[in-house]
């Protein structure tokens, strides 16, 4: 797995370049489905359809929803615009030195997002509520990145890169499984501030 390599350097820096544009964008398109869920939830708590007891007036309810939605829209456009040949690039390389690289990844991305997070926090503290839960998906996405995706969801997308290779379907849902286990440990750490 590990071993001599004729250009060590390049050889690393490549993979270390592919795992982690392939965990940046999961992570983005993770903080992306987030905000936009959020979104739709404000709006539906906007039109009395559920109750968040945000209690928001008519404009700051419209211009948290604006805001919100472009910032999702936002992190969805950098991710799918930026696995643009990620995964492909790593295609050559042993399968446990791109596990090992994407777990790393994860951690990295998830530090990113934890401090980004705490860096925030303070500029949203006058602004409406829904901001703040903003601020809190960004650091349960974090938290996931850092904990869960190394622990759990790279595991996961070894074994099922390993046992579904046989019929062909294992490096098809290698990437969605780490996004499947991110996601739903979002959900998991996510608090509603109140």
């Amino acid at each position: 797995m590990f071993g001599p390599h004729p250009q060590p350097y390049r050889y690393y820096t490549r993979l270390a370049a592919g795992t982690f544009r392939t965990s940046l964008d999961i992570g983005m398109l993770v903080m992306a489905s987030g905000i936009i869920g959020l979104a739709i939830a404000i709006l539906l708590d906007g039109l009395d359809v559920v109750n968040l007891d945000l209690d928001l007036s008519t404009g700051a309810f419209l211009a948290s929803l604006l805001v919100i939605t472009v910032i999702g829209a936002f992190a969805l456009g950098v991710a799918s615009e930026g696995r643009y040949g990620a995964a492909e690039s790593v295609s050559d390389y042993p399968h446990g030195e791109v596990m090992v690289g994407r777990a790393i990844g994860a951690v990295l991305i998830g530090a990113l997002f934890a401090i980004a997070a705490g860096q925030l926090r303070p500029v949203v503290s006058q602004l409406p509520v829904p901001f703040h839960a903003v601020v809190e998906v960004l650091r349960a996405a974090g938290l996931a990145g850092l904990i869960v995706v190394p622990a759990l969801a790279v595991p996961l997308a070894w074994w099922l890169r390993h046992g579904l290779e046989r019929i062909g379907m294992g490096a098809r849902l290698e990437l969605p499984a780490i996004y499947a286990v991110w996601v739903i440990a979002t959900l998991i750490l996510f608090r509603m501030p109140g």
